[in-house]
């Protein structure tokens, strides 16, 4: 087999997208905007990349080692961004701490790590996504997961489930603990991944009081509905209130109607060298991923300026849309409404109303101007001499998805795009 020259390839884990693939990712990430700026957020654009000490900032070892690396022509190491997390907080902490809180911030475009490609991740891929600025509350941390959750359903995945922790609750029970990073990487693998053999072996090994023995022994067991808070031991005051804050946060979430939409799970510890408090993790029927996660890092924005608490989530875009090509729940079109002879003033006064109009540049006669359109999937011809056709939507080529009005099938959104 004899392979393409590299200028005709593409790199690893990028893609091109065009024609319906395109519009269908660029309607959803409108949806996703239009629903971010209904709850008062504004949107926050980094540049794709800085200094790598900048993004490298509090991202954790995993993290540095995904980003790309490069170097500018005076030696300095540049870095493209891996998430718009701390390209956030360093805007913030460097340039509106000043300003009234809360921030409310939303983002839309790519980040990029460099890891092996996986299912609806690419080493290019998108997140959208808000961070929410200067508050502690429960109330702040509801209302992010309330977003999220308002967020998947307006673009069609409405059969969500979040698993919900809290960071600070195992930060709390493992304080002074002073195990060596081995031991405590195996203890947090194990306390994940319910290992409740590997768990035990562990703590017998370690020289711990009962009460923490007791209180880390029973964490793979805490998940599920809010009564299992109930059986939380909780070895110090900042556990205490871990678990009432996490609580805090399910009474709130029961005044949106989401209360049933989550799972508690203590054990969860995902990122722990980056989260303070809550986190989680949004997952839709048919993927055996998250589509979307995120949770509060109170520490991040005191690397760059003051010390400001913040919460925040990102959706994975290309997964939402291998979700929502598995259930049909895209419909829109890239098609246009009319194709018309040539320009007149009719055409631009429909162009003006908000009507798609391609004008013939290439003279077709009648009956190639109508298999075009068959192509194209338009509605109608508009012909030299002021008479109009209807295009026969039986003669059409399969494969063109239809919408009279352009919609997308999405949250009833009037976006032009399409899906397939």
């Amino acid at each position: 087999m004899i392979s393409q020259p590299l200028d005709k390839q593409l790199p690893h884990g990028v893609a091109d997208l065009f024609f319906n693939d395109a519009a269908r990712k660029r309607a959803v990430e409108r949806t996703l905007a239009d629903t971010f700026a209904r709850w008062g957020y504004s949107e926050i654009i980094p540049p794709t990349f800085e200094y790598y000490e900048s993004l490298a900032a509090e991202a954790g070892p995993q993290l540095r080692e995904e980003m790309y690396r490069f170097f500018d022509r005076d030696g300095r190491t540049l870095a493209l961004r891996a998430d718009f997390t701390i390209p956030t907080a360093r805007i913030v902490g460097t340039k509106l701490f000043d300003r009234a809180m809360p921030l409310r911030f939303y983002s839309i475009g790519s980040v990029f790590r460099y890891e092996e490609p996986q299912a609806g991740m690419r080493r290019e891929f998108t997140q959208a996504g808000i961070e929410l600025i200067g508050a502690a509350t429960a109330d702040a941390d509801a209302e992010a997961i309330a977003l999220a959750m308002t967020a998947l359903r307006a673009i069609g995945l409405d059969d969500f489930r979040f698993t919900l922790g809290n960071a600070a609750y195992l930060q709390a029970t493992t304080r002074d603990l002073a195990l060596n990073d081995a031991d405590d990487l195996a203890l947090r693998e194990a306390i994940r991944r319910k290992n409740t053999p590997a768990l035990t072996q562990l703590l017998a090994a370690l020289k711990l009081d009962d009460a923490r023995k007791r209180a880390l022994a029973q964490l793979p067991t805490l998940w599920g509905k809010a009564n299992v808070l109930e059986r939380a031991e909780c070895v110090n005051d900042d556990a205490r209130a871990a678990v009432e804050h996490l609580r805090a946060v399910v009474a709130r979430l029961a005044r949106f109607g989401l209360q049933d939409f989550i799972t508690l799970d203590l054990a969860e510890n995902r990122g722990m060298a980056y989260y303070t408090g809550i986190l989680f993790e949004g997952f839709v029927e048919g993927l055996g991923f998250a589509v979307a996660s995120g949770g509060r890092y109170d520490n991040l924005i005191a690397h760059f300026g003051p010390n400001l608490p913040a919460v925040g989530f990102a959706i994975g875009v290309e997964r939402a849309l291998i979700a929502l090509r598995a259930r049909g729940a895209v419909r829109a079109t890239i098609a246009p409404d009319v194709i018309a002879q040539e320009y007149s003033a009719r055409v631009q006064a429909a162009r003006t109303r908000g009507q798609v109009v391609e004008v013939d540049i290439l003279e077709r006669d009648a009956a190639a101007l109508r298999a075009y359109a068959r192509v194209r999937g338009a509605r109608e011809i508009w012909w030299r001499d002021g008479k109009s056709e209807s295009v026969i939507a039986g003669d059409r080529k399969a494969g063109v998805k239809q919408s009279r009005n352009g919609e997308l099938g999405i949250a009833s959104s009037p976006l032009r795009g399409s899906a397939q």
